[in-house]
């Protein structure tokens, strides 16, 4: 899978997910790939309003990209 492609899974599930009102966006240009897994760096539209929901619901995109599309891929939360 490329990144691109990897860029895209990702985009429609955090599309999919409710975030308490923020809007989650990837840091395209420092997406990795080591050996299997993919880091993917992710940014909230506000700093201020992080809360456990948020880091529990990238934990659940995660989960859901393993089960549902066979991708390891880890959101990195970036500032």
């Amino acid at each position: 899978m490329s990144k691109r492609d990897v860029v895209e899974r990702v985009n429609q599930y955090l599309k999919t997910h409710q975030f308490d009102g923020l809007t989650v966006e990837i840091v395209e240009q420092a997406v990795r790939a080591d050996g299997d897994w993919w880091y993917v760096p992710v940014r909230p539209s506000s700093q201020g309003s992080i809360t456990y929901h948020y880091y529990g619901v990238l934990t659940d995109i995660e989960g859901e990209l393993k089960a549902n599309d066979h991708l390891d891929v880890l959101l990195v939360p970036s500032a």
